[in-house]
């Protein structure tokens, strides 16, 4: 007679309490086996159903996990026990670990969970993080669905979401649906937009603007686009000169959403100059000069940052182009007369 090791007695014991409906006890002697042989599929297959019974549904997803890389069968018999108790999202949790497996084993189950959270995600009664949530774990199961991303991005435009909706606008794949969807996509988003901009929300609206562009939501949107970026100059120059903090980001973020605009340019390196960021203002507006767009604001900025660096001969040089771009601008002239005696 072989005697049986540790772990096997353990095991033994989780089945034996299991079929007694002593669940918590079964659970234990599990955990028992598990930390002696923690590949041991009869007892994480214990485990997961005796957590169940007890209503512990982390630990059943957490048993199921260590499960199903080598034992997808029996994990997707737990998965199912977890739809039949009408625990879908953490039988999503378990099988987004991973899908192509579960797809391969049983694809039925798969696209059941799939369905269901749909369901949830369209279900108006629930709360909207609620439906979110059912929506992103079922993308995550099929990324490639478009008719289930698109109806996200409805939920999305109506929830206020633009940053979140943006992305997942790019992963629309079929552009036929896209484009089918694009109407209705786009007068959400546009009236998110102009609702931003009706409570000053200037970066929202802006936000709004950049994710319906995908749905040609630039020309519905008429001169929004230009009155919202003229509000949020104002308020960086605003915030600069009243030194408020975190003006350098705003600025910063200005000058990606805009990178041609003179102005949001100027604000930068401003703001750079402000920080003492003296190296950085200088290779922004000299690139900007090497390409010919430099405005007069831009080299008296350059003219600041370079003297602000001891870079005198570059300071001066960048005062005579801002003449050259301005005749007689007052602060080139006045920068230039600080400067000249100072000249060696």
């Amino acid at each position: 007679m072989t005697l049986a090791s540790p772990a096997e007695t353990h095991t033994r014991a989780s089945v034996a309490l299991f079929k007694l409906e002593r669940f918590a006890e079964a659970a234990e002697e599990a955990r028992t086996a598990l930390a002696i042989t923690p590949g041991d599929n009869i007892a994480l297959r214990t485990l997961a159903r005796s957590t169940l019974n007890l209503g512990d549904i982390e630990g059943t997803i957490a048993a199921l996990t260590s499960l199903l890389p080598a034992f997808v069968s029996e994990a997707v018999a737990g998965i199912r026990a977890l739809l039949r108790n009408g625990e879908v999202q953490a039988a999503a949790r378990v099988a987004v670990t991973a899908p192509d497996k579960i797809k391969a084993c049983d694809e039925e189950v798969l696209a059941r969970i799939v369905t269901l959270l749909r369901q949830q995600a369209l279900r108006k009664q629930n709360a909207p993080e609620e439906r979110q949530a059912a929506f992103e774990m079922a993308l995550a199961l099929i990324p490639d669905n478009a008719t289930l991303r698109i109806d996200f991005l409805r939920l999305l435009a109506t929830t206020g979401q633009a940053v979140t909706f943006a992305r997942n606008a790019r992963q629309v794949g079929d552009t036929t649906a896209l484009a089918d969807a694009a109407p209705t996509l786009a007068r959400d988003v546009g009236n998110r937009a102009r609702q931003a901009f009706r409570d000053q929300h200037w970066q929202e609206a802006q936000e709004w603007l950049q994710a319906g562009s995908r749905l040609g939501l630039d020309a519905a949107a008429g001169d929004l686009a230009e009155r919202i970026k003229t509000r949020r100059l104002a308020e960086a120059r605003k915030a600069l000169v009243a030194k408020e903090p975190g003006s350098e980001a705003r600025t910063a973020t200005l000058l990606a959403d805009y990178p041609e605009d003179g102005g949001a340019r100027n604000l930068h390196a401003r703001a750079l100059i402000a920080n003492r960021r003296y190296a950085e203002a200088k290779t922004l507006l000299q690139a900007v000069a090497a390409q010919d767009a430099a405005t007069a604001d831009d080299f008296i900025q350059l003219a600041r940052a370079c003297r602000a660096s001891h870079d005198i001969e570059n300071a001066i040089g960048a005062c005579f182009d801002a003449l050259a771009s301005r005749h007689e601008d007052p602060t080139a002239l006045l920068l230039l007369g600080q400067l000249l005696p100072g000249r060696e």
